[in-house]
């Protein structure tokens, strides 16, 4: 073999190896560039959402604000000074706060100065009134003028248009963001697969001209393709992986709905307080039907409040870490049915509960379970006369099963899509009160411990609620 074909056939090996890692390494190239979009159009997102959140503050200090001063004119209490005084202390900080976060954007600076002059007008009004009420004047007329509503609604119009334009915005970079990451993965796949073409090409007219003299490095060279293309394929599974990430992440920002939940409870609190303080310095004026219509209005400050809770603890449910242990089912039940008896000493139920029924599992999530499971069966049966509950376990398919079953009400199996969904319910709130959350978080419960729920049930001769709970990463 002379000298110069084993020198030529280095120089060929060398050629096919610089190319395909000068494509990778430009592939990469543009992949960082890619991926540096892609984060910066999640910081845009998240800032969008810092901004919804800094708006809602000040939305919120505006209300106690106002709240505040409107509680004192009615019932002449310094008490409610408080929440209007210490409103007035933050505004400021929380406007100038929102007025940094929107820097840059002409649209929401001009509507934030449009905040500010509308403020102003507010604060002039509600110094006038104030001043009024203080010296004994006629303060009343100012306020029925309705121009402190009017002035409030303005400032409400203006944060809601404020809100409009980040969701807009938000919603534009996250399809930016959607984009971007379609951008990267179709990129990946058309790069590896030039590179692929490119090398096949390459590497045949090389090759076809030493194929009878090297049989053998013509195979090492097929191999060294194969793992070329074996490499292409982790890389565009790895793509693949930081899409899903991405959008993983993304999704996360529907947990500002946790705050949301935090921030309605200081409106309810001053709705049922301003009720309860009208129902004690203002009774003995008002009429049956309005003594009527308070009750409501603080009925329905309650309810929400149970919501809300229910909300929370659903949200909860959905995101806390598993801390797998043994757990003695038939002993939380035991425990939750000892609780309802308490609560209700006159009712007569016979409970029925199969004990020394270990499970692995979350001791704190499967009480929460145990408490919605047994709690709708107590409350169910709560109309009917030897009303019972049972809890057991049983074998079906080698598969354990747990089952919570009472002879109460029950419901009709057409409408059983509806049961595990939040806000659903399939009886009347003046009837059975209830937020429509339990059976939500019972079944995230049983997921999240990688088992299933389902329910059975006729009208009138009570329900069936049977579960699994298998081992499952959290």
């Amino acid at each position: 073999m002379p000298l110069s074909e084993p020198r030529r056939f280095r120089r060929l090996l060398l050629r096919a190896l610089l190319l395909p890692l000068t494509l990778l390494l430009l592939l990469a190239a543009v992949l960082l560039w890619e991926v540096g979009s892609l984060l910066q159009a999640q910081e845009r997102a998240r800032r969008s959402q810092v901004t919804l959140t800094q708006v809602e503050r000040v939305r919120q200090l505006l209300i106690d604000r106002e709240t505040g001063m409107r509680g004192y004119l009615l019932t002449g209490n310094p008490a409610f000074l408080e929440p209007y005084q210490a409103a007035g202390q933050r505004l400021p900080q929380a406007v100038g706060e929102l007025e940094s976060g929107v820097a840059g954007e002409p649209v929401q600076e001009s509507s934030l100065e449009e905040l500010r002059e509308r403020w102003r007008d507010w604060e002039q009004l509600a110094t006038r009134q104030l001043e009024l009420f203080r010296k004994d004047e006629d303060w009343q007329s100012l306020m029925r003028s309705g121009a402190g509503k009017a002035r409030m609604d303005a400032i409400r119009a203006t944060l809601d248009s404020i809100i409009a334009e980040e969701y807009r915005r938000a919603t534009l970079r996250g399809l930016e963001a959607e984009r971007a990451g379609h951008m990267v993965l179709g990129l990946g796949v058309a790069w590896a697969l030039l590179v692929g073409v490119l090398l096949a090409w390459f590497s045949r007219r090389q090759l076809l001209a030493l194929a009878r003299d090297y049989e053998s490095s013509l195979a090492q060279v097929r191999a060294q393709a194969e793992a070329l293309r074996a490499s292409e394929a982790r890389l565009e599974a790895r793509v693949a992986q930081r899409t899903t990430e991405l959008s993983s992440a993304n999704r996360e920002l529907e947990s500002f709905s946790y705050s949301v939940s935090h921030d309605l409870r200081a409106p309810l609190r001053a709705i049922d307080g301003f009720a309860q303080a009208l129902r004690e310095d203002e009774g003995e004026r008002l009429s049956p039907g309005g003594l009527q219509l308070l009750g409501r209005l603080q009925a329905a400050a309650t309810r929400m409040g149970q919501l809300i809770d229910d909300l929370l603890q659903l949200s909860r449910v959905t995101r806390a870490d598993l801390e797998r242990e043994p757990v003695d089912l038939g002993a939380l039940a035991a425990s939750v049915a000892e609780q309802l008896r308490q609560q209700e000493p006159g009712r007569e139920v016979t409970f029925a509960l199969q004990p020394g029924l270990v499970v692995q599992g979350d001791a704190r999530l499967l009480r929460v379970l145990m408490e919605n499971l047994l709690g709708n069966a107590w409350k169910f049966t709560s109309k009917r006369s030897g009303a019972r509950i049972e809890f057991f376990a049983e074998t079906v398919a080698g598969v354990p099963h747990y089952a919570v079953r009472d002879n109460g009400v029950g419901f009709d199996m057409a409408y059983a899509g509806k049961l595990f969904s939040p806000f659903q319910r399939l009886h009347k709130a003046t009837e059975y009160p209830g937020t429509g959350i339990g059976l939500a978080t019972v079944q995230r419960i049983v997921q999240r411990h990688g088992g299933h729920i389902e329910a059975q049930a006729m009208p009138g001769e009570g329900a069936l609620f049977r579960f699994t709970l298998q081992e499952a990463l959290p």
